[in-house]
């Protein structure tokens, strides 16, 4: 994941509720298998061993935050748990095909969450942070791009 990438996803966090925090992760666990990928093509084990392990902390942190009253939650748990053994294999394999897998199977659990995410009008978790404005500049020969952080957030300036 690159500086911009953590960045970006610190922005979208920073104006997340529940239901969008859930979709950053998997964002975020996308670009990990997508890292996952690019260490495997340049044969960089060392890369590929810790892009590997950032994702199982995305796998684990779902895991951790599921709420056991309702049904649903222990089937989230094993399928979460059969994704950190496939993320494993490659690792022990050293082949790309369990990871290709995982990631189909829990794209469409994203989409999924993507959908009951659209019910969700909950106010942002976090609480006086930042608002980011952001917007393009268009110039005769170029586009630019400008974001503005916005207020002090309540401290003297």
């Amino acid at each position: 994941m690159t500086n911009e990438q953590k960045l970006v996803f610190t922005r979208k966090i920073t104006q997340a509720n529940r239901s969008g925090l859930v979709l950053i992760k998997f964002e975020m666990l996308f670009v990990y298998f997508d890292d996952i990928c690019a260490a495997f093509e340049k044969d960089d084990k060392e890369e590929l061993t810790y892009s590997v392990r950032r994702a199982d902390a995305v796998l684990k942190s779902f895991q951790e935050t599921l709420d056991f009253s309702y049904d649903i939650s222990a089937r989230l748990f094993a399928l979460y748990d059969f994704h950190r053994r496939q993320l494993a294999k490659v690792l022990m394999r050293h082949s790309l095909t369990e990871l290709e897998q995982s990631r189909q199977l829990l794209q469409q659990l994203y989409e999924s969450f993507q959908e009951a995410s659209k019910q969700d009008a909950s106010r942002p978790l976090m609480q006086n942070t930042q608002q980011v404005y952001a917007g393009y500049t268009y110039g005769k020969n170029d586009l630019n791009e400008s974001y503005d952080i916005g207020a002090s957030r309540g401290f003297l300036v």
